[in-house]
């Protein structure tokens, strides 16, 4: 008889087989730098302000972009926004930025009008202080596993407002959130971009992974630079997923 073949795994096989290894990698984080150097892995989040020695870490594996976050002033941790000196810091080592709005996102209570257009509001503020350039994206998160038709009226709701704010200022709007959250968004056009969140149980999270529509894709929370850090895979080796400068 002639040897079976065996079919080449699909990519979200390939996914959900790298996801996993990030996970148990991040749970000896601990112990010592976990970073990671693959073709599709170009770019990397990060909740506290960057160093020059990370950034030289960061080129070092192949990253190609920071992604830090806008936040309001009441930071939900310290040192979480995205500041001048920090952004030309980045700028200068030659890596893009990516920026993310999330101020307890978290929370469904964050997920309102009044709440869109404050957070719309006080992005376009750190926009301008990070001289961000038109056409570059602002993502905001939905860090949670929402599914009832009310509680993505009140999402949308909430993108309503922020689409309301951002309209003329030439930036693009992003989710970050699941893949039932981001199809949700991009079909009633509300977002443009999507990052997928790395938990794989929220919900579509494989069914909106093989549709290939997002542009980033959270791994799990590891350790490397010294610093707690999640990768992110892109889609393609030269993405663009409304990163600037670099």
């Amino acid at each position: 008889m002639p040897a079976k073949k065996c079919a080449p795994p699909s990519p979200v096989s390939s996914v959900t087989a790298l996801i996993a290894a990030f996970a148990v990698w991040a749970s000896t984080a601990h112990a010592t730098d976990l970073c990671v150097r693959d073709p599709e892995v170009q770019a990397v989040d990060s909740s506290a302000p960057v160093t020059e020695s990370f950034l030289d870490q960061m080129k070092a594996i192949g990253v190609k972009t920071i992604i830090r976050y806008y936040d309001h002033e009441g930071e939900t941790l310290p040192g979480k926004t995205l500041r001048r000196a920090e952004r030309d810091t980045i700028v200068m080592s030659g890596l893009g930025i990516g920026v993310v709005f999330q101020h307890r996102n978290n929370k469904f209570a964050s997920f309102t009008a009044f709440r869109g257009r404050q957070d719309a509001e006080r992005s376009l503020i750190l926009a301008a202080e990070n001289s961000q350039p038109r056409g570059s994206a602002i993502y905001f998160g939905v860090d949670g596993a929402w599914s009832a038709p009310n509680e993505l009226v009140n999402i949308m709701t909430y993108f309503q407002e922020v689409n309301t704010r951002l309209a003329g200022s030439g930036y693009r709007v992003g989710v970050y959130g699941s893949g039932l959250v981001c199809n949700t968004l991009l079909a009633n056009r509300l977002a443009e971009l999507c990052w997928l969140a790395a938990p794989t149980n929220w919900p579509d999270f494989s069914a909106w992974y093989q549709t290939r529509r997002w542009k980033l894709v959270q791994l799990p929370t590891t350790w490397c630079g010294g610093r707690s850090v999640d990768f992110n895979l892109t889609n393609g080796r030269e993405a663009e997923y409304g990163q600037f400068g670099g």
